[in-house]
């Protein structure tokens, strides 16, 4: 009585003084951190929003930049005579090709007849035929016809009449499965007393891909860490990513980053002192519930061990025969539901006794072990494995479509158990005898199917054992005895 008290008391304590503290604690600690942990977040998100318009910023440099470095070399009076009766391949390799290489680092190089027509390609820094160019057509070809548009030609001849600047059309596309930047500009000369006649501009195409160079050079430019150009639309844990779009709003690419994170990096300085807080306290709390969470783990352990011995075999670790039969309950509880059809196979192992008695008990205990672990593998997830006693197993197969499954399943624990056994450094063989008995509907119940299981044992035995019988059948595969199910006879049969 008095130790009952004690107990009641213990409780009455727990509920009315040390949980009101845990959930004060917890209430407190938990808002303290959520305000820091969102104020972090904050922080991060107005870096991320200022180092994304830095990159919009940077990556729309990158087109001005080819602008301007291509200007630098088309428009000049030398590079425009350069084509005035026919081209100059050598001028164009060393001025317009390898050295603009040299000086930009651009990986392919055109130069465009009026027509749209190469007549020089680079390549890497090295001249190519001109045919090269037509890989490459579809991404540069409708950059360079708005050149030759109403619009493109108007603004030729504005800059001719020293009213504008040289046009320039930049644009990203997809070339060799690769992003790239692309920038087409008209060759002319500097001095605008010159006159050309419409459509007989020739053009200069540089391409440059967006890649691991080009993103270490922004890197260092910009100080940004982890950049890299990719066309995979997932990213990784910890980047930002910024989408690359061509004139037509499509995707071409992503810029990668991994960002400034000022909030997490105070957070992560923070962090030693919060948990410093939050052990201390927690220290504290945990000495108070150490005495009851032991014994409450100690009493839901043991109900557990004990729940888990009921309903298994000490030397295989398999159901035993409580637990088969709760298993069995649970299938024909399933069948009444949904009518799908349940099976039993009854094992019984051949010369046994014989092992048992030649090599000793401890001898047929590992063997019984050893047939567990060979056993398990041929089974489904769903299906269920027992131990009966002795040398009886019993498997409960849900969902079988035909008793073919049963007796492919049969045949498969038949050859694995003929395989010998090591035993005290001896070679042990035995077989396995199977009766199969299938329940198609709700009127079979565990008891009829265990019945049909075991006469169906006995009649393999019968027939020579190591071998598998079928309720309702003969030996010789012909029906003998109908399934208890007229109506999924031809399901399950």
């Amino acid at each position: 009585m008095t130790q009952d008290r004690s107990k009641r008391a213990g409780w009455r304590f727990s509920f009315s003084v040390l949980i009101p503290v845990i959930i004060a604690v917890v209430v407190t600690v938990g808002t303290a951190a959520a305000f820091v942990i969102w104020s972090a977040a904050k922080s991060d998100d107005r870096a991320l929003a200022r180092q994304t318009k830095l990159v919009s910023h940077m990556l729309g440099k990158e087109h001005e930049y080819i602008a301007s470095e291509q200007n630098d070399v088309t428009s000049w009076d030398d590079a425009f005579f350069a084509f005035d009766s026919r081209p100059d391949i050598e001028w164009i390799d060393e001025n317009l090709g390898a050295g603009f290489f040299e000086n930009h680092g651009y990986n392919r190089i055109y130069v465009l007849d009026p027509h749209l027509r190469p007549v020089y390609a680079m390549r890497e820094g090295g001249k190519v035929a001109p045919q090269t160019f037509e890989a490459d057509r579809a991404a540069v070809a409708a950059l360079a016809e708005k050149h030759l548009s109403v619009d493109g030609q108007s603004a030729i001849e504005a800059y001719l009449n020293g009213f504008a600047e040289v046009p320039h059309v930049t644009d990203m596309a997809v070339i060799d499965g690769r992003p790239a930047l692309i920038g087409v500009v008209p060759i002319l000369p500097e001095a605008k007393d010159v006159r050309i006649p419409p459509r007989r501009t020739f053009f200069h195409v540089a391409i440059r891909f967006l890649d691991n160079a080009l993103a270490g050079e922004l890197m260092d430019q910009y100080l940004i860490e982890g950049a890299h150009f990719t066309s995979d639309a997932e990213a990784a844990a910890g980047e930002a990513s910024f989408p690359l779009l061509n004139q037509a709003g499509e995707t071409v690419a992503y810029f990668r980053w991994v960002p400034d994170r000022p909030g997490a990096q105070i957070l992560n300085e923070t962090m030693p002192a919060m948990l410093g807080a939050l052990l201390a306290g927690g220290g504290i709390i945990s000495l108070l519930m150490r005495g009851l969470r032991r014994s409450s783990a100690e009493l839901e352990a043991a109900r557990a061990e004990a729940h888990h011995r009921a309903l298994h075999d000490p030397l295989t670790g398999l159901a035993n025969r409580a637990g088969f039969q709760e298993r069995l309950t649970q299938a024909i509880a399933a069948l009444r539901r949904n009518r799908s059809p349940v099976a039993l196979l009854a094992l019984d192992l051949d010369r046994f006794k014989q092992v048992n008695d030649r090599l000793g008990h401890e001898a047929g205990d590992r063997l019984l072990q050893q047939v567990a672990l060979r056993l398990q593998p041929l089974l489904r997830d769903t299906d269920t494995l027992a131990r009966l006693g002795g040398d009886e197993f019993a498997i409960i197969q849900t969902a079988i479509k035909t008793v073919g499954d049963c007796k492919t399943l049969s045949e498969r624990i038949i050859s694995r158990i003929r395989e010998p056994f090591m035993l005290e450094g001896v070679d042990a063989s035995i077989g396995v005898s199977i009766g199969i008995a299938v329940a198609g509907d709700a009127d079979n119940d565990g008891e009829d199917l265990t019945s049909r299981a075991d006469y169906a044992l006995y009649e393999a035995k019968d027939a020579g054992r190591d071998r598998y019988h079928v309720f309702g059948e003969r030996n010789d595969g012909e029906r003998t005895i109908p399934v208890p199910s007229p109506a999924n006879a031809n399901r399950v049969a």
